[in-house]
């Protein structure tokens, strides 16, 4: 099989966009090849179909049907990249979106886009707490459409990111859980190392930036915390801006950095 593909690096969450046409039973097994170290080495796959609503440019499908929010700017910047509109706003379909997803994409030189990205609400928030061999880790889980996110404060390193998705897994049915430690640096700047697991391809990643963790980030400080306004969440990668105010929106730089053909 001779797939075509482009791979895009927001914040360095490095995600292979596959552009040809790929049998649904297939995006599983391509999607472990595309991240596996012989092949592109990504941190996540999404997969470009025709859109499924009527004035969408294009449709992303991620393997395990969850919403992902940095494959979604890299989507919107591949549509600029490759003018399948020559307008700066726009909307795509994604997986794990009811509605279609409304784009702004600047163009920051030939392989750059500034790309901004009207997210899905939450479809609920709520505390939960996990005992760990006598520790109590406590948290709040955000939910989005295929994803779910536990997000705890924290001044220390956070290590015990294995244990907890295990114990997520037991707790949540979902296609994939994020684990998202913050911590506050000051009052509109937060940090986050995110760590996701996704189901269907059974991968487990630290990534080195996650759309969906900011906003689920952003969601929490909102909704518990009563902030409304834009933040930045800083990650290994760089910096996610997250608007929590009327709308929720992601925003960062995709940069384009290679695109053929993977032979598998």
């Amino acid at each position: 099989m001779i797939i075509d593909f482009i791979k895009t690096s927001p914040v360095q969450n490095t995600t292979v966009l596959i552009t040809s046409y790929c049998p649904q039973s297939y995006y599983s097994a391509v999607a472990e090849k595309a991240m596996n170290y012989d092949y592109l080495h990504a941190e996540q796959v999404g997969f470009i179909v025709p859109p499924s609503k009527k004035d969408s440019v294009i449709r992303l499908e991620m393997a395990g049907g969850e919403f992902c929010g940095n494959a979604t700017l890299s989507a919107a910047a591949y549509v600029r990249y490759k003018g399948l509109s020559d307008k700066e706003n726009f909307s795509i379909d994604a997986s794990g979106a009811a509605e279609p997803i409304r784009c702004r994409v600047e163009k920051v030189n030939t392989y750059c886009y500034n790309t901004s990205c009207i997210m899905p609400p939450a479809k609920r928030i709520d505390k939960m707490e996990l005992e760990l061999q006598g520790k109590i880790i406590k948290g709040y889980i955000v939910e989005f459409e295929g994803i779910s996110h536990f997000v705890l404060e924290t001044k220390e390193e956070f290590v015990e990111y294995s244990e907890v998705t295990q114990a997520l897994k037991k707790a949540i049915d979902t296609n994939a859980i994020g684990v998202i430690p913050y911590e506050t640096i000051r009052d509109d700047t937060y940090k986050i190392k995110p760590f996701v697991y996704v189901k269907e391809i059974n991968s487990n990643v630290f990534e080195r930036g996650c759309g969906s963790g900011s906003l689920a980030l952003g969601t929490y400080l909102k909704r518990v915390r009563g902030i409304s306004r834009e933040i930045r969440v800083v990650q290994p990668g760089g910096v996610i801006r997250v608007g929590i105010a009327d709308e929720f929106f992601i925003s960062t730089d995709v940069i384009l950095t290679c695109e053929g053909r993977i032979l598998i």
